[in-house]
């Protein structure tokens, strides 16, 4: 009988207790509340800032090709919009020993040819409109610049800014632009003329 007692003691104390288990439970949501927010936060900013990157990358691209080709190629987007495009500046200067030679180096993320390349950003990111108030100006493509383009009818709705080139010796011309999320906020964008570099700030809030 007094083996048995033993027994039950000795299993009572190696188990938790009710206490034991909501202390557990309590760290675990201090921890919880810790470490969530700052998580959720990195997940909401992530398409915006992938959107300036791929718009980044995009304009880097283009100057590497102006500087390849030794022909001015240029970079358009969508005011308001998700589309981006780019092409030679003048598509007929693209003259066919260039286009072979370019597309030797066509790369998996792009297309060298004389023809419109497009691209997009990721859902629930466009460009802005406009920036500090002052609207981009922005017109459609003549259908004789998309022929051949997948999708060509369905770009010619989309109306486009001003071509944004990058000269063959990889110079351009200043100008600011901004990725915007459905939450106001954006990242901007900005071409320094002289060098052709691209500079992205941080993520702030736009002006109402």
């Amino acid at each position: 009988m007094k083996s048995r007692s033993r027994g039950y003691l000795h299993s009572d104390r190696s188990g938790f207790t009710f206490a034991e288990l909501l202390l557990v439970v309590a760290v675990l949501l201090v921890i919880s509340g810790l470490v969530f927010p700052p998580v959720m936060r990195l997940m909401a900013d992530q398409p915006l800032k992938e959107s300036a990157e791929r718009a980044r990358s995009q304009l880097t691209n283009v100057r590497v090709k102006a500087l390849d080709s030794s022909v001015a190629w240029q970079f358009r987007f969508e005011p308001g919009g998700r589309h981006y495009l780019w092409m030679p500046l003048e598509p007929a200067s693209l003259n066919a020993t260039t286009v072979n030679s370019l597309n030797s180096s066509t790369t998996a993320t792009t297309n060298n040819s004389a023809t419109p390349q497009f691209g997009e950003l990721p859902k629930g990111v466009n460009f802005s409109s406009d920036l500090d108030g002052i609207p981009f100006s922005s017109a459609p493509l003549s259908p004789e610049l998309l022929a051949g383009a997948a999708n060509a009818y369905q770009l010619q709705q989309v109306v486009w800014s001003q071509p944004l080139a990058f000269q063959p010796d990889g110079t351009t011309s200043d100008f600011h632009l901004a990725v915007v999320d459905a939450r106001n906020r954006q990242i901007r964008l900005s071409l320094r003329g002289l060098t052709g570099g691209v500079t992205v700030t941080s993520i702030e809030t736009r002006r109402p």
